[in-house]
């Protein structure tokens, strides 16, 4: 059995255009989502072991800010360009070859990851709003497999919803 959490990283700001996609920062609703979030992992004693993030800038604050309220060591951030702005395709190749651990959280966008929500899946949500986390346990003793349906939700969270 393995454990995957997917994490759409945080609100973003989009007060400078100039900046681009991969630049955005969090706005400010994003920079206490996070940290809220993390809390809320950590009061359910749900601590991944491993956090493998986009590197885009709004990524992986929320990576950083979620893992600060984990207890979780900036070593144990792994920052996979792949992630950003990846396909369901893409996604599915980057986990089959994650470390074996037993408890891995994907940090990255929207539409990629609520496509590997579903994916997973068929119960997931359609669509992962920002800072959601989505805690699925899978039929599988390695990474590698992966495939279509082997998973069911543990735990599905967002800000707006009801702590």
């Amino acid at each position: 059995m393995k454990r995957l959490t997917l994490i759409r990283h945080a609100k973003s700001d989009w007060s400078d255009v100039s900046l681009s996609d991969f630049d955005r920062p969090l706005n400010g609703r994003g920079k206490k989502a996070a940290p809220k979030m993390g809390k809320r992992m950590a009061k359910r004693g749900d601590i991944p072991n491993l956090l493998v993030s986009s590197p885009a800038k709004r990524a992986a604050k929320t990576a950083r800010l979620i893992a600060q309220e984990l207890e979780i060591s900036k070593d144990k951030i792994v920052y996979q360009p792949d992630i950003f702005a990846a396909k369901l395709k893409t996604l599915i190749a980057l986990i089959c070859n994650l470390p074996e651990h037993k408890h891995i959280a994907l940090i990255g966008h929207n539409p990629g990851l609520s496509e590997l929500a579903e994916w997973l899946c068929s119960d997931a949500p359609g669509w992962l709003p920002t800072c959601a986390i989505l805690t699925i346990d899978l039929d599988i003793g390695s990474w590698e497999k992966i495939k279509k349906g082997c998973g069911h939700i543990l735990h599905y969270d967002f800000p707006k919803k009801s702590a």
